[in-house]
């Protein structure tokens, strides 16, 4: 007779499938212990002229839960949060091809790939765009197939600009409070860690293909076809290989060079090598290597490659950071020095006392 925890187990599992089967786009890339290893092998690789203070235990730690989060928002189950998210967790290469681009054709702007894919619509009308927003696609996710490169060159620039805010402040310490200082570190380690779920999303094969629950359309070398296969990818081949960030340490590879200039075509090279991936992939399951070493080498190297990028990411960010001239103008304006005094308050008001 099974336990009462075994019971419990078992019907959260079956919870699990029956929810990906009604919307395939509710599975997630690896797990959080899967974003976890990627997160950390990034940390582990930041350069040493970075500040002290983004390797801190505590900023750690605040990377790892982060790395998470964007998952967590679909817990939500509301239409305009998953209309939004939704889409930034992958790219379907290969329906690219439906709308005369390519990753490597593929719009600077996130609003340029959208007003493309509207008109391409129009002007190439079929019968399945008016299914767009109804049934299973309540959240209107389906009229695009995925904005992954968007969401990470994006967030790469959000952080900078924290980065810039600090910089700012730092630059001009005498005119701002402590508080100041810390809520602008803060942001930087927010947004770094929402990234690092993205990037690690673009090292999941699953993520960049329309074969992602499953071998879609022809199949002429018999892969699997099974809606399961990605939850497996996610985190049962972890499990089953039990693949851990003390596994990879010795293994991680240094930090990926990405360009402040040339970043938009740096997540492309990334993001089309993992879907190179794909098809090698599912090699493996039909084989039965995946779940032998070859697989698990497979695996491993995936959660590798993300971490490079992740390190490298967040480096091109820092050094994208520049002086705000702007905000050092407000500065000034707001907060004008007064010799022999210094900034008593921890908020953003303009008391001071004297030393």
């Amino acid at each position: 007779m099974p336990s009462d925890h075994a019971l419990t187990r078992l019907a959260l599992v079956i919870c699990c499938i029956l929810i990906l089967a009604r919307n395939p786009r509710n599975a997630v890339a690896w797990d959080e212990d899967g974003h976890a290893i990627v997160t950390l092998l990034a940390h582990d690789k930041l350069p040493a002229d970075m500040p002290d203070w983004i390797r801190s235990p505590k900023v750690r730690a605040r990377l790892v839960y982060l790395s998470a989060e964007p998952d967590r928002w679909r817990g939500q189950h509301n239409v305009h949060l998953d209309h939004i998210n939704k889409p930034d967790h992958y790219l379907d290469v290969e329906s690219l091809a439906d709308f005369d681009l390519s990753l490597k054709t593929l719009p600077l702007l996130r609003r340029e790939f959208t007003d493309h894919l509207a008109d391409y619509r129009s002007k190439h009308p079929k019968e399945e765009y008016k299914t767009y927003g109804t049934g299973r696609d309540s959240d209107y996710v389906n009229a695009v197939p995925g904005l992954l490169p968007y969401e990470i060159a994006e967030l790469q620039w959000t952080i900078a600009a924290s980065w810039t805010q600090l910089k700012t402040y730092e630059e001009h310490a005498d005119r701002v409070s402590p508080t100041m200082i810390e809520n602008a570190k803060e942001n930087i380690v927010y947004h770094m860690g929402i990234l690092s779920h993205f990037v690690g999303d673009g090292s999941q094969p699953l993520h960049l293909t329309k074969h992602h629950n499953g071998w879609v359309d022809e199949n002429p070398n018999g892969y699997t076809t099974d809606r399961g296969f990605h939850a497996f990818i996610d985190d049962g081949v972890l499990t089953f290989h039990r693949i851990s960030y003390d596994d990879l340490i010795d293994r991680a590879k240094p930090v990926r060079s990405i360009s402040t200039e040339n970043y938009w075509q740096d997540i492309k090279t990334y993001l089309q090598e993992t879907n190179d991936r794909v098809e090698p992939l599912y090699a493996l399951e039909k084989s039965g290597d995946l779940r032998k070493q070859k697989g698990k080498q497979f695996i491993e190297n995936q959660l590798i490659d993300g971490g490079a990028m992740l390190s490298g990411i967040w480096e091109a960010a820092w050094r994208g950071a520049h002086i705000d001239d702007f905000r050092v103008k407000r500065l000034n304006e707001r907060y004008p020095k007064t010799p022999g005094q210094v900034r008593a308050n921890n908020d953003d008001k303009t008391t001071v006392k004297a030393n």
